[in-house]
């Protein structure tokens, strides 16, 4: 028993579970630590097609009471959907032609939307809350201005036709005196009499038309243009996240084991007939490990040949730069010690990868690593891809950078060091045949 406790591999195992438990309390929570303050951040387009004025005072109430930091406006409903296409814009909100005249007739409005389904559950959620709060303040809007304006307009006319027949009698028996009997200017007297007569109408029919507008609502009618194919339910939404994760964390081991057998095995073939090898090997593994994920994918989610080939293809291409990031940081630090390295780096990236959290509410650290790791490439070109939304082309280019640093380092690993001659330590875990 001694023995057994005296054996450093015998503790192995706690301080392997122990550094797991700790790097998933430091990496994820800091995520959270401006959540949900940091939603207000997802940038928000207001698109007035109308430019009517009372669609110019809902889009102007639009951006002065709603939370969101990032409110901009356009004319352009094209350019704002490529926007959304690009996560550049996380909702549109759209005041069609002819909202105005609608209003004045007394008709219920139409405020549409436009939202990506392709995008991580926070975003979704908030993007559904934000509809429901814009439709609020429109009907806010509305009540103050539409029913106001439209009773103003019924009661105007009469209202200063009493006052100005009262001004009018009254100005002339006053002009007649003053005249002594002489021929006045009764066109004048109107002119006067309305200029003064204006104003104090004008407050007395905007309060009166407010107190009869205050029992009644006008509400907008609204709908939503979901960009993409609509999804039956969330495993669409929680595919993307999950097969990046399940590839990244068996490519992250795989790459630990092989480059162990690599510091093995390099001592009877010599170290870079043994790096091609691994190189080969890697290559192997990533088309089938993404034939394995994205198989069984299909067994659990509906998708077409053209979605299947398309994935496919992208997740060659996730694992190749996977492997290679990982190969590359194991080859540096030596096998199995990268774990110190490598296993807070896969779980910061489930945080970066945008699966939960959109990159626009990501602290600015978070941010960066979305920019310069894979996982967020993969995620959201797979959303692209199973939502028929296309634009990978930016996502699968960093991942063949990803796959070209992680080359580089790999051999600038093997090429300064494996140098010894004696076959000792970590690379001799793994046996082999001399």
């Amino acid at each position: 028993m001694s023995k057994w406790f005296s054996n450093k591999f015998s503790w192995l195992g706690m301080l392997v579970a122990s550094f797991i438990a700790v790097s998933f309390v430091f990496c994820i929570l800091p995520a959270f630590k401006h959540m949900p303050t940091n939603t207000q951040n997802l940038p928000i387009v207001i698109v007035n097609q109308d430019n009517q004025q009372i669609s110019d005072k809902v889009a102007d109430g639009l951006k002065d009471n709603l939370p969101f930091k990032h409110i901009s406006t356009s004319s352009s409903l094209s350019r704002t959907k490529h926007r959304i296409e690009l996560r550049k814009a996380s909702l549109a909100v759209v005041i069609p032609d002819g909202f105005n005249k609608d209003v004045r007739a007394g008709k219920r409005p139409t405020v549409n939307f436009v939202v990506n389904n392709a995008n991580s559950m926070v975003q979704t959620n908030v993007n559904q809350g934000l509809i429901s709060r814009i439709q609020s303040t429109v009907n806010a809007q509305l009540t103050q201005q539409s029913l106001v304006g439209m009773y103003a307009k019924q009661l105007a006319p009469k209202m200063m036709k009493t006052a100005m027949a009262t001004g009018m009698k009254t100005a002339m028996q006053k002009a007649m005196t003053a005249s002594k009997g002489q021929a006045v200017n009764q066109k004048q007297i109107q002119k006067q009499v309305q200029a003064k007569v204006q104003p104090k109408i004008q407050k007395q029919v905007m309060a009166r038309a407010t107190k009869m507008a205050a029992p009644f609502n006008i509400t907008a009618k609204s709908s939503t243009d979901t960009m993409g194919t609509k999804q039956v339910n969330m495993q669409h939404q929680m595919a993307p996240m999950f097969i990046s994760m399940g590839q990244y964390l068996g490519l992250m081991i795989a790459s630990i084991i092989i480059t162990m057998t690599f510091m093995s095995v390099r001592f009877i073939a010599g170290k870079w007939k043994t790096f091609l090898g691994l190189q080969v090997t890697g290559v192997i593994t990533a088309v089938v490990l993404a034939l394995l994920t994205v198989g069984a994918l299909r067994c659990l989610v509906s998708f077409d040949g053209g979605v299947f080939n398309a994935l496919l293809w992208q997740n060659v291409l996730y694992d190749f730069a996977a492997f290679e990031l990982t190969s590359g940081l194991a080859l540096l630090f030596g096998g199995l010690p990268s774990l110190l390295i490598q296993l807070p780096l896969f779980v910061l990236q489930i945080m970066a990868g945008g699966g939960t959290l959109p990159r626009a509410a990501m602290t600015s650290f978070y941010k960066f690593l979305s920019q310069t790791t894979p996982m967020y490439q993969n995620i959201y070109s797979s959303y692209n891809i199973m939502a028929n939304l296309g634009n990978t082309g930016a996502f699968q280019q960093t991942l063949w950078w990803v796959a070209l640093g992680g080359l580089v380092i790999g051999s600038l690993a093997v090429w300064i060091g494996y140098r010894g001659k004696e076959r000792r330590g970590l690379a001799a875990v793994i046996p082999t045949k001399f």
